[in-house]
């Protein structure tokens, strides 16, 4: 009888990527995957540490998975993902039930460690994060028909205050052009019709390459691949959105007008705490001239309520910021003194009570604001991908101004089959989910 394993995601994008790559190392190994963890000889969780409440939903994952080796459903628990390197000591003391503890680097050498015996060391973590995923990498795809993520790059360079990133994945490294383009094209032959670009630092892709290539120069190469319909770029730094990249989305429609730019705050002081730089000026500057310059852009981005020295005065600021800008997608996330980072020491705290409510203010506001954007496409024919059919005659998916997982979900009827790009004309709409009909 072949074995099975049973693979739990957390976190980012980037973090699903890798669980892609610990998917393809496990079937190489003969074990086949199973949405049952009870049915499953081995269990891997791919852990998020990236804030404290990642950290505790890793660990209430870690325990809830382990439940089913206690009762004898599964003989092996593998715990990989940046919970590792972060906690290592702890982990090793008080999780006995975890068989193996793997780190980010040790990704690409799943197969080995599945191969191998339980018994022996319980901890593998490089202190090296040498890992970087190629063309030939082998990894499934985990997002729905028709879409994948392209994980460009590893790790992040940059020393944003709050942030713990860099210490678990190391600094940035790059892919090569000419392996994304092999990939891509890879993923084509595979039917996949939408390429999302994701990175823990997008727009730095290439700084740490022989030649110094730029995002645009591969957004540019990406979108000279045959079979991909849409390319959508994801978490670029908002102080750095150069003037060729615009031109390249302008002249290649394949590039979605669609731009993921985590601003995190628009008080000058706190983004200088935060070693991030920037001010509303100079922020709201970069927004209007992307809506000038880019037609019917979409614009997400991510904000950040309670940082040390956050006075209502710099919020204020954030919230006008928010009024002015109207962005169409919207995620605010209460900050978490994280050990290990300079922000954790930081003087002036701000209350947690304090920073719930002014993140309710702004999901508030932006719920009114998304909901008037929605809104103004009734009525109006988009592009759509078909995620999955829900029942005959209906089916899921999301409009080109929806990303994957965040964006919200579109329900369409009519036929069509699942992984196409089709014409959708817009029915209904919320503050978040939107109906349609094939057209």
């Amino acid at each position: 009888m072949s074995r099975t394993f049973h693979i739990v995601t957390l976190g980012c994008p980037k973090n699903r990527v890798d669980s892609e790559v610990i998917w393809a190392g496990a079937a190489t190994q003969g074990l086949l995957a199973t949405d049952d963890p009870a049915a499953a000889d081995v269990i891997i969780v791919n852990t998020c540490a990236f804030v404290q409440s990642a950290v505790v939903e890793s660990l209430d994952t870690i325990v809830e998975m382990a439940r089913f080796k206690e009762e004898g459903c599964c003989s092996r628990l593998i715990v990989c993902g940046c919970l590792t390197p972060r906690f290592e000591a702890e982990l090793l003391s008080e999780l006995p039930e975890v068989d193996l503890f793997l780190g980010p680097a040790e990704i690409g050498e799943i197969g080995r460690f599945l191969s191998d015996q339980p018994g022996g060391e319980r901890l593998s973590c490089a202190r090296e994060q040498a890992f970087l995923p190629t063309a030939a990498t082998p990894r499934v795809n985990s997002l729905a028909a028709g879409s994948a993520y392209l994980k460009v790059a590893e790790g992040c360079s940059r020393r944003c205050t709050f942030c713990i990133i860099p210490k678990l994945r190391g600094p940035q490294r790059s892919r090569s052009l000419d392996d994304l383009v092999t990939e891509t094209s890879n993923l084509a032959g595979l039917g996949i019709r939408e390429v999302i670009l994701v990175a823990q630092d997008l727009v730095g892709w290439g700084v740490d390459l022989p030649q110094k290539p730029r995002l645009s120069d591969l957004v540019e190469a990406l979108a000279g691949v045959a079979g991909i319909r849409w390319l959508r770029l994801m978490y670029l730094f908002p102080t750095e959105v150069p003037e060729r990249l615009i031109r390249v989305m302008l002249e290649n429609e394949k590039v979605l007008p669609y731009l993921d730019l985590p601003f995190q705050h628009a008080d000058k002081a706190v983004l200088r705490r935060m070693r991030r730089g920037g001010d509303p000026e100079t922020f709201v500057a970069l927004v209007e001239r992307l809506r000038e310059k880019i037609p019917r852009v979409v614009l997400r981005t991510s904000l950040m309520t309670g940082f040390p020295g956050e006075d209502r005065d710099a919020f204020d600021r954030l919230f006008a910021f928010v009024e002015r800008c109207r962005f169409e997608r919207l995620g605010v996330f209460i900050f978490s003194p994280e050990e290990g980072t300079p922000a954790a020491t930081f003087s002036n705290p701000v209350e947690k009570a304090v920073a719930q409510k002014r993140h309710q203010e702004l999901m508030t506001l932006q719920r009114e604001i998304a909901g008037a954007y929605h809104q103004s496409l009734v009525g109006t024919t988009q592009a759509a991908i078909m995620e999955a059919e829900s029942k005959p005659g209906e089916l899921t998916g999301r409009l080109w101004c929806q990303a994957p997982e965040v964006d919200g979900q579109l329900t369409i009827t009519g036929q069509a089959r699942v992984g196409d790009i089709v014409r959708v004309r817009v029915t209904a709409a919320g503050p978040y989910d939107l109906e349609g009909r094939v057209v």
